[in-house]
């Protein structure tokens, strides 16, 4: 009889709340060094009511995007491995709602906010897709690889403009909303322990397209 195998421990909220920490003194690093003022990054160029709406009407828009989306490449490679990635997270209870403002907080000042202050927006988005290459295992040039960092790179660009346009705490926002929206539809989905087309078991995707 084989030996069971414990399965690979889950990525709770302490691991990624000091990924946010981390990021965020990062940022503030790079105010100081280049003489920004940290707090001026949430000065945006709306009013709070005004960015309010905006996040409001944004937030709706990017639901909606997420189901149409989901519902449209579930049966895809490129699909099964973002759910495979994002399942490595500790989805259970409330977790989803308290680990998606960490990614929102920490990645849009230290993206949208410090960098892009200082490199502009396409290059602080380049930076942006090679900081969740781990993560969303880029360790080949493939078509998956490829597709992925174009969607990335597509997200970046548009926070990079809601950033600009109405203000940081209007991406942040948008942002956590986003990655609420696609921790709860892994959760659901693996929960089920069944791929987007609820046939079969997911199965680990290495790096294929």
């Amino acid at each position: 009889m084989s030996p069971s195998v414990d399965p690979p421990k889950k990525i709770g909220l302490l691991r990624q709340w000091s990924l946010c920490l981390l990021m965020v003194t990062a940022a503030w690093v790079v105010c100081a060094v280049t003489q920004v003022s940290f707090v001026g990054l949430f000065s945006g160029p709306l009013s709070l009511s005004s960015q309010a709406a905006v996040t409001a009407a944004l937030s709706i828009a990017a639901c909606v995007n997420a189901f149409a989306s989901y519902k449209l490449v579930a049966k895809r490679p490129v699909a099964q491995h973002t759910i495979e990635s994002y399942s490595r997270l500790d989805l259970r209870g409330w977790n989803p709602a308290l680990l998606a403002p960490a990614a929102g907080i920490g990645e849009e000042i230290l993206f949208r906010g410090a960098l892009q202050s200082l490199a502009g927006i396409w290059l602080s988005s380049a930076l942006f897709v090679l900081a969740h290459a781990r993560a969303y295992r880029f360790n080949a040039l493939n078509r998956r690889v490829l597709l992925q960092s174009l969607g990335l790179l597509a997200v970046s660009l548009i926070l990079a403009c809601v950033a600009k346009y109405a203000g940081l705490l209007t991406a942040i926002v948008l942002h956590t909303v986003i990655d609420l929206t696609g921790l709860y539809t892994v959760r659901r989905v693996t929960g089920k322990g069944l791929t987007p087309n609820n046939s079969f078991k997911p199965k680990p995707l290495r790096g294929s397209a």
